[in-house]
């Protein structure tokens, strides 16, 4: 019996020890993996965070390029001499003062795509007068200051699309006398004033769509800019073009509607009754035929609206029809 006890304690010593050298083993291939994995992350990281240098074909200098990155990392990339930045895709919520300011001898183009852009500082871009080219597309830029562009003398283009932007500094035009091209698409601004904009006498092609212009600016600003002959109805929708007939035609039949937003709205809410109206009479409009009591009914229709009233004499006319509605419509919306 003892010998049995000795011989079983010496295989659970034995044990024991196994489990041990297992439990070390395991832990040490644990720190392995998790060294291995983290190099791998670095490593992915690195590959992801890259900046390259290449020359510019405008000119004599680099061009920068660089993506996930911050502002400070991507600028110790640079040169001696660049004249070109891109920085895309990136974790910049702000571009601090004079952060350009190493560059400002040789900088012509600047791009900062997608960077997550919230705040810019009055002074980020002085000293850059030799600077033609701006973007800040896809950013969440909410004002435009002109302060920014005190420096930027010699700017011809000017890409702020696809940002937050709901207002613009007036003075803002006065510095950019020399834009040629500018973008403010799919933005915030309800109105773009043509008065604002003539300091900006070499400008030759604007892009404002996607902004929820109101329809008295929107008719101002687009014939102003059609008489001067300046480009800004490239990619855009023939509803949107035929939108800007309908406001110029009822700007110009009465100057108490070119002056109210209210008459406006109801004027061009006249104009697509009068079509509809024309294509319900025009028999071209059915080429499927139509029964006789719906023509008769329409008919009945037509005349009803056109009809004087017994008391009174009143006209009702079209517009009269289509305010009510309006009326009536936004009354109902209230109530529920």
């Amino acid at each position: 019996i003892e010998e049995l006890l000795t011989y079983s304690v010496s295989v659970l010593n034995e044990q024991s020890v196994v489990q041990s050298f297992m439990g070390k083993m395991h832990f040490k291939m644990c720190r392995v993996l998790l060294l291995i994995l983290v190099c791998v992350f670095v490593f992915i990281d690195t590959a992801i965070t890259a900046c390259i240098t290449s020359r510019y074909e405008d000119g004599f200098g680099e061009r920068l390029k660089c993506s996930n990155v911050t502002l400070s990392t991507a600028l110790l990339f640079g040169g001696s001499i660049v004249d070109d930045i891109m920085i895309f895709q990136s974790r910049i919520e702000s571009i601090p003062d004079r952060s350009f300011l190493k560059y400002s001898k040789n900088l012509v183009s600047l791009n900062m795509h997608d960077c997550g852009i919230r705040e810019i500082s009055d002074h980020a871009f002085d000293s850059l007068s030799k600077l033609k080219k701006l973007s800040l597309p896809y950013n969440y830029i909410t004002s435009i200051k002109d302060q920014w562009f005190v420096d930027l003398t010699s700017l011809q283009r000017l890409d702020l699309s696809y940002n937050l932007i709901t207002s613009i500094e007036p003075t803002v035009f006065e510095k950019l006398r020399g834009l040629k091209w500018f973008d403010v698409k799919e933005n915030r601004l309800t109105c773009l004033k043509p008065t604002q904009l003539v300091p900006m006498a070499s400008l030759e092609q604007f892009r404002f769509s996607g902004n929820p212009l109101t329809f008295q600016c929107r008719g101002t600003l687009t014939l102003w800019l059609q008489d001067l002959g300046i480009n800004y109805k490239t990619d855009q929708r023939e509803e949107e073009n035929w939108l800007d007939n309908i406001l110029w035609l009822c700007a110009s039949d009465d100057v108490k509607v070119a002056d109210s937003e209210v008459f406006m709205k109801e004027c061009v809410v006249l104009n697509l009754f009068n079509q509809l109206r024309t294509g319900l009479t025009t028999a071209e409009s059915f080429p499927l035929s139509i029964p006789q009591e719906c023509i008769d009914a329409r008919h009945e229709l037509t005349k009803c609206v056109a009809a004087d009233r017994k008391h009174g004499r009143e006209v009702i006319t079209n517009g009269h029809v289509v305010r009510k509605l309006l009326g009536q419509l936004q009354e109902l919306k209230s109530i529920v």
